[in-house]
């Protein structure tokens, strides 16, 4: 995992359909399996696309995830900025809050902004154990004086989800690695391709 940043994607689905999830993408990955979430953990700093989508960590943060697969929670750290995503179930689109290298958490341009009532909600639809009280999630915002790895890791533990331990480089027995199936890497490159012609 690079130095430069972190990433997990907590998905409301069995550990076989995140494989999935994974083997249709191009970020080969660990798939972590929890008793109420998935935990999908990229196993390089590099994607198997071709430039400038090679970058794990980036397409995974992007990345369309299913209605079926949802609730979704991302949580990102860039070298300079923390990133959490949160797709709740159903048609919902991705919802991105991005935590600037004062602490204070923004919306960023041209995506659709996640406010903690968001996150409260794409929680309570999925199959977590514990509903968290709304307050607590509106606290998260206000905690400025945590590093960026702190801060997601302070998320995990208010949330309940299982990946506090991925993220702070604790948890390092991942599992195999899950690879991109190559005709799903050969249609991505084909695809954006096509978009810069």
């Amino acid at each position: 995992m690079s130095t430069a940043g972190r990433g997990v994607v907590c998905l409301s689905a069995t550990a076989a359909s995140a494989a999935d999830w994974v083997r249709r993408g191009v970020v080969p990955c660990h798939v972590l399996e929890h008793a109420s979430w998935s935990v999908v953990v990229p196993a390089r700093t590099a994607s198997a696309a071709a430039a400038p989508y090679d970058d794990a960590l980036t397409v995974l943060a992007s990345r369309h995830i299913a209605p079926r697969l949802g609730p979704a929670i991302g949580l990102f750290h860039f070298d300079d900025v923390a990133v959490l995503t949160a797709r709740a179930a159903g048609r919902a689109p991705t919802r991105w809050a991005l935590r600037d290298s004062d602490g204070r958490v923004v919306g960023g341009p041209d995506l659709p902004r996640l406010t903690p009532e968001d996150l409260h909600r794409t929680l309570a639809g999925g199959a977590t154990s514990r509903l968290v009280p709304i307050r607590q999630v509106r606290e998260l915002w206000q905690r400025t004086d945590l590093a960026h790895d702190q801060w997601l890791v302070e998320v995990t533990a208010v949330l309940g989800l299982p990946a506090g331990r991925v993220l702070d480089g604790t948890d390092t027995h991942l599992g195999p690695v899950i690879a991109p199936h190559a005709r799903s890497v050969a249609g991505f490159d084909s695809v954006v391709k096509d978009v810069h012609q």
